[in-house]
């Protein structure tokens, strides 16, 4: 195996990938817009800015690549060189994740009734991520070494934060169930898609760490790097493309309600897709508004479930 391969032959294909899941970023973008355009001004400018800065990703992840396999192919010093759009890659996904970071920060925020504590926790961690990070690239730039203990802080602490707000999601989800199907049917979908969105970035944070300490001399860390500020761009656009189909769940009658039939012998069963209230044949249609239900399509806003039993569950 030449030198080039056994150093850059990894990072290749993770740049492959990583320009396939930019594609579903750009997709993932356009149904958001398309799909959400009363959405607050603030929200849209934050996800515009995200598929801006992956495109820039992107570019750069390509010119870094093309340099070293293309225009200084042979050029056995050069591979000892740390180009600098490799450097502003990292940067880039750093300022991607500080993002998402802060959009997740403010969804525990509102869902644990404005928990100081614990939300002033996830923002140390997450600003703990951001500096570290810069750090390394200082340290980079200035040494061409990368310190495995900077390095390893900064992915410690992105895990950190995933793992706890998806702890803290998940509790806080769990704690207001309402007893209604359909509500906690969202609430288990809501809680599958926060877990698997939280471990699947902590993995990756992990895999980072462990390839850059017992892979010494090797790139094969940034490619997992590299591909890492996509997964963040895509869980957050995923999350708010989401809750379309979560505002669809659920079997409905009239007017957005559960509707149940009840016949002379006093059995009843539920009925869905009715036009409203109906008398024939000695059978009465009525509709029991067990439940009323308001999703405000904004995460960025406290949103709320009333229930008729005067119970509350918060939705996201």
């Amino acid at each position: 195996m030449s030198a080039v391969d056994q150093l850059l032959g990894s990072v290749l294909v993770g740049i492959f990938i990583a320009a396939i899941l930019y594609g579903i970023t750009t997709t993932q973008a356009f149904v958001y817009y398309q799909n959400y355009p009363n959405d607050q001004k603030l929200l849209k400018w934050m996800v515009g800015l995200i598929w801006f800065l992956e495109t820039l990703h992107t570019g750069f992840c390509i010119d870094f690549i093309y340099k070293y396999v293309i225009t200084e192919y042979g050029n056995a010093p050069f591979m000892n060189v740390i180009y600098w759009s490799g450097g502003i890659t990292v940067i880039i996904g750093v300022l991607v994740a500080a993002l998402v970071h802060g959009y997740y920060v403010r969804r525990v925020w509102i869902l644990s009734d404005r928990n100081t504590i614990l939300t002033a926790v996830v923002t140390f961690l997450a600003v703990l991520r951001f500096g570290d990070y810069t750090l390394s690239e200082w340290s980079v730039f200035r040494t061409r070494k990368l310190p495995l203990m900077t390095l390893a802080g900064g992915l410690s602490s992105a895990a950190a934060v995933d793992l706890l707000v998806a702890g803290a999601l998940c509790y806080f989800l769990e704690r207001n169930r309402t007893g209604f199907q359909r509500s906690d049917s969202r609430i288990n979908l809501l809680m599958a898609y926060i877990i698997n969105t939280g471990a699947l970035t902590t993995v990756f944070s992990l895999i980072i760490v462990i390839t850059f300490a017992a892979m010494n001399g090797s790139l094969v860390f940034l490619a997992f790097v590299e591909i890492q500020s996509k997964l963040y761009a895509n869980s957050f656009l995923a999350s708010l493309n989401a809750r379309r189909k979560l505002m669809n769940s659920g079997a409905r009658g009239a007017n957005g309600y559960p509707t149940y039939e009840l016949s002379n012998g006093g059995r009843s069963h539920i009925r869905s897709n009715t036009t409203g209230p109906v008398l024939t044949d000695g059978r009465v249609q009525i509709e029991i508004f067990h439940e009323t239900t308001r999703i405000v399509d904004s995460p960025m806003s406290p949103t709320k479930s009333v229930m008729s039993m005067g119970k509350e569950a918060y939705a996201i």
